[in-house]
């Protein structure tokens, strides 16, 4: 009987664990606009072009000048005048503190601050980090997000990208 009952017991566990972890998934999926700003936050810094589907239609949909390819081949362009090669101008971001200045149903203003440090190998970052050599910079931004289609997007001028 003791047997049978800590089967039960065991059985209940993995079932409750099971049905936990669905409920987690589900609750992890739903966007929010912090989510968003930081998602495309990192896809700024790290040069992806996939960046274009946070940004709002105004600026997505603007044929005269295709603001994210604009702003890859700047970036680009920069390293490549410094004398270094495309993979030096993507960076990663690191310690990203959020704040939500305002939000309403349709809209967001959110701020973020964290650090960003160029892209490398990881050996070589591990190594950077042990001898304190690389350059750590600070960034620091607003985002204006508008809900379109039921997705948070990123408009206005997120990192002077339509300068």
């Amino acid at each position: 009987m003791a047997k049978r009952s800590t089967q039960s017991a065991w059985i209940l566990v993995v079932v409750l664990a099971v049905f936990f972890q669905i409920i987690f998934v589900f609750a992890d999926s739903r966007q929010t606009a912090t989510g968003t700003a930081i998602d495309f936050s990192k896809a700024f810094f790290l040069l992806d072009a996939d960046m274009e589907r946070y940004l709002c239609s105004e600026l997505r949909e603007d044929e005269e000048t295709p603001v994210v390819a604009a702003h890859i081949q700047a970036a680009i362009d920069s390293a490549a005048a410094r004398g270094f090669p495309k993979s030096m101008a993507r960076e990663m971001i690191y310690h990203v503190k959020t704040e939500t200045l305002a939000q309403e149903d349709e809209s967001a203003t959110i701020h973020l601050e964290g650090l960003r440090r160029t892209r490398i190998n990881p050996v070589y970052a591990f190594v950077a980090k042990l001898f304190h050599l690389g350059d750590t910079r600070q960034f620091e931004q607003t985002l204006e997000l508008v809900k379109q289609d039921g997705k948070w997007r990123v408009c206005g001028d997120p990192f002077g990208m339509t300068l």
